[in-house]
């Protein structure tokens, strides 16, 4: 009988493969996870939860943080900023919900996805570095990202933002000739795109703009003077967690922050 008859058939479409007269597969165990994520993909854009993380870079996020009372190394903010995307990103249900990132200034920019993978990773390569233009981000992401809410975290007073003060928000008058970044937060609140925001840090510069950004768009603000815990804690403003802030199911005390409000 002709040997002919035992050469292995080339793999079929399905990464099938009859050899010897038994079928066996030739995808690898990656290959068939990356065939089946290909099979589930949904549109990001048509989730009802979209939400872009608006993340400071700044130079500011290089300082290291630490345990006032033990000492404790926790690294620096840029790294614990990493931790919490990290923690955001394990309780979101991307059944229903897509992430983007944003980073001010301008060095990461991570369109909506529901690939878990794929965001964690993004940060990894993320530095410190540069300036503070978190209006620019603000602007930037109503005009490229299809956002259902916003969420900046930042350490610090915006570089670009100096015309906000709070004549801004009083009276007729003063509204006759608002700034350009009191005109922004007003398109946010008038589309129904709440900005959360969260100040980290012992430094009290810029906490005000970040109260008055999430005032101004029916946000959550959140202060910690304790990095750790906000790393550890970041994911309680995703979809699924975000209502205990809201309904005081959970208090600034229980996430280890200084202000929620």
């Amino acid at each position: 009988m002709s040997n002919e008859l035992f050469k292995p058939s080339a793999p079929t479409a399905g990464g099938i493969q009859l050899n010897k007269g038994k079928l066996k597969s030739t995808s690898s165990p990656f290959q068939s996870r990356v065939n089946q994520a290909k099979t589930e993909q949904v549109d990001a854009s048509q989730l009802p939860h979209r939400i872009c993380l608006m993340l400071d870079g700044s130079s500011s996020m290089c300082a290291l943080e630490s345990d006032p009372k033990t000492g404790k190394d926790y690294g620096s903010r840029i790294q614990l900023l990493k931790d919490a995307v990290q923690n955001f990103v394990a309780r979101c249900d991307f059944r229903n919900t897509a992430i983007a990132i944003e980073t001010f200034p301008a060095k990461l920019s991570l369109p909506l996805t529901t690939n878990g993978i794929i965001l964690t990773s993004a940060m990894f390569g993320h530095d410190a570095a540069g300036g503070t233009p978190m209006q620019d981000c603000v602007r930037r992401v109503l005009t490229q990202v299809p956002l259902t809410r916003g969420v900046i975290v930042s350490d610090g007073e915006a570089t670009d933002w100096h015309d906000f003060n709070d004549s801004d928000f009083e009276g007729e008058e003063s509204r006759k000739v608002q700034s350009p970044g009191s005109g922004l937060l007003r398109t946010y609140k008038e589309q129904g795109i709440p900005i959360d925001t969260v100040h980290i840090g012992n430094s009290t510069s810029g906490e005000e703009l970040l109260r008055r950004i999430a005032k101004e768009t029916d946000g959550v603000y959140l202060k910690f003077t304790d990095v750790s815990a906000f790393a550890q804690n970041f994911g309680y403003l995703t979809p699924g967690y975000r209502a205990q802030l809201t309904d005081g199911s959970v208090t600034a005390a229980q996430l280890g922050a200084k202000e929620l409000r």
